[in-house]
């Protein structure tokens, strides 16, 4: 060791600075290798983990922001289904629409003589139920008796309309009126397919 530092010392000044500056370049490249190549590396992995991370934080905002949008439409589906069981409900509920009925008859000035409700009548995906009615009154409150039914909630048409019996009562022209009033209600299908197969059986 001695020998080298007194070699070094008694070497001219060219031979010096070179080999001072071979020595300076070995130590940066030895520390550039050593060191901050490292660095670098772990920088440039973590700056690969920041922008998958940025992109599955982008591709969460956007599945929550679908999910809200989803959650409105659903609201909205689920708001016109239950509107729609009002118009179309899946029980029969007839001793509701007997009483509807009969209110309004009674509204309408009506006097009600019959409300006979008939079997009911499978299509589809939904069910026919025949209910026979027969009212007396003037022209005007039975109009206004069907007028009243047609603005239910519950779908309710009316056929067969017929008149009969016109007789004079405290000066109105007084009518009998006999028709059918068709409801109907939605057949749930997993039921439905259950009843077949217990009547195939």
């Amino acid at each position: 060791m001695e020998q080298l530092i007194e070699r070094i010392v008694k070497a001219p000044p060219g031979a010096k600075y070179g080999g001072l500056a071979a020595a300076v370049i070995l130590l940066t490249a030895a520390n550039y290798f050593l060191l901050i190549q490292d660095v670098e590396n772990t920088i440039a992995q973590q700056q690969v983990q920041q922008r998958n991370l940025e992109m599955q934080l982008q591709e969460k905002q956007e599945i929550a922001q679908n999910l809200n949008e989803r959650r409105r439409e659903m609201d909205v589906l689920e708001q016109k289904l239950a509107e729609a069981l009002t118009e179309l409900p899946e029980k029969k509920d007839i001793e509701e629409l007997l009483a509807q009925l009969n209110d309004i008859g009674k509204k309408s000035g009506l006097e009600i003589a019959t409300v006979e409700p008939g079997q009911e009548a499978a299509a589809s995906f939904y069910a026919r139920i025949p209910i026979k009615m027969s009212v007396s009154g003037n022209f005007h409150e039975i109009a206004r008796f069907l007028l009243d039914v047609s603005n239910l909630r519950r779908i309710v048409n009316v056929n067969n309309i017929h008149f009969s019996t016109p007789t004079v009562k405290n000066e109105k022209v007084i009518l009998k009126s006999d028709f059918l009033a068709t409801t109907f209600r939605f057949l749930d299908q997993s039921s439905n397919q259950g009843e077949k197969k217990g009547s195939a059986q």
